[in-house]
């Protein structure tokens, strides 16, 4: 499983502009085939700061999301909104049983 934890900053006067844009962006890679779970949360004491929280059954997937038009789509708007560059992080995941 892949796991990408993608902070973003947005400028404080197009938050709510940004709030739109990233529903589109969560609920059309909710509904790709290899995707097990995308979350966008918000700072709790900083409220133009962002974390999107994906995970990935696999690299191909991720690659799949990437290339995908509403993806592709939220990084093009992502120029007028950032307020600082993305910082990505991308994790190769091992599921460790319960116990």
């Amino acid at each position: 499983m892949f796991v990408i934890h993608a902070n973003i900053t947005i400028k404080p006067d197009r938050v709510e502009e940004f709030l739109v844009e990233a529903e589109g962006l969560v609920s059309a890679s909710q509904a790709e085939a290899g995707n097990i779970r995308y979350t966008l949360m918000r700072d709790l004491h900083q409220p133009n700061l962002f974390t999107m929280v994906e995970e990935w059954k696999d690299e191909q997937a991720v690659q799949e999301h990437n290339a995908s038009a509403h993806f592709q789509k939220f990084v093009k708007d992502m120029q007028e909104f950032a307020g600082a560059p993305l910082d990505a992080k991308l994790f190769n995941a091992t599921e460790v049983p319960r116990g």
